[in-house]
């Protein structure tokens, strides 16, 4: 856990809100790198920090405290396995980050920016690199999937085609095309009132059952009909429809080999914050929240 603590001061009075071995943060230094967050958390989310209640602004700055602590700590973790991040990478991120002229404004300590995005794509890396090493013994992830497996189903989809006629008349003339061996594909280009769908042979795509609630009736019939068959015309909000089932998927309970690996990424998940935490443990690493959340402390 982080160690608070009564916060040393430095000459010029700018108290110390986090000590890491020979390593101190001050206060301006976190509440500057805490302003270039919030700007990014901000742009990330879509929200105007102007409209943000004081409370809520500050509510963040005492969470941000514990989060640099913790960050700090990582990149000594990550530092002592030599983990090396691409300039490349740093590069196109700030250019994403600083991508309007709104921006370059928020964002006007470039250099503070890069070092932030430095240090996120590094514990990134850490990050994966420690779930690596976490192992899941066999049994627990078969002892999961038994319990679990319930949950554990794909849907039954169905994929198809169709083609949108104005009137009943005029689907049931398309289906006595298709029945003379017209292809699907052309004769909706042709003949489809969906121009959306038409361009691409009256190609909708895939469904999960359930999915479809403003055209329930394309659901009953799509999931009635079997794969390859023509069925309709089927009556919608938008005309009459002639359908063409290509692909079904029937309903599937994934099996231990099809959910092993995916349920031994969760087990490495619930186990990563305890790994987090002994590296905090064991770095001794402190913090003055008081120091941090003064007045005076700005933003």
């Amino acid at each position: 856990m982080l160690l608070p603590g009564d916060g040393p001061t430095f000459a010029n009075s700018d108290p110390i809100v986090i000590e890491l071995g020979e390593i101190f943060v001050t206060r301006e230094q976190l509440n500057d790198r805490f302003q270039v967050a919030l700007h990014m958390l901000a742009r990330q989310q879509g929200i105007s920090l102007a409209e943000q209640d004081s409370s809520v602004i500050e509510r963040l700055r005492v969470q941000f405290l514990d989060k640099h602590a913790t960050e700090l700590v990582m990149l000594q973790e990550a530092a002592r396995r030599d983990i090396a991040v691409s300039p490349q990478d740093v590069d196109e991120t700030v250019a994403q980050v600083l991508g309007s002229p709104e921006a370059k404004e928020a964002f006007a300590d470039e250099k503070l920016l890069r070092q932030i995005v430095h240090d996120e794509i590094t514990i990134q890396s850490l990050t994966a690199q420690i779930l690596q090493d976490i192992v899941i013994p066999p049994g627990d992830v078969v002892t999961l999937h038994h319990d679990i497996k319930h949950t554990l189903i794909t849907p039954e989809e169905v994929c198809f085609r169709h083609i949108q006629s104005a009137s009943a008349e005029a689907a049931k003339e398309v289906l006595v095309e298709l029945e003379n061996d017209a292809d699907f594909a052309k004769l909706a280009s042709k003949r489809s009132t969906d121009e959306t769908s038409a361009g691409n042979g009256g190609d909708l795509g895939c469904f999960q059952k359930g999915h479809m609630e403003s055209k329930s009736e394309f659901e009953k019939v799509a999931f009635a009909a079997r794969k390859g068959s023509i069925v309709g015309p089927v009556k919608s909000e938008s005309g009459y429809h002639v359908i063409n089932v290509y692909a079904y998927k029937p309903l599937h309970e994934l099996t231990l080999n099809e959910a092993y690996d995916e349920i031994e990424r969760e087990l490495k998940q619930e186990q990563l914050p305890n790994h987090v935490n002994a590296l905090i443990s064991e770095s001794g690493i402190k913090t003055y929240p008081e120091n941090f959340v003064a007045s005076d402390a700005g933003g």
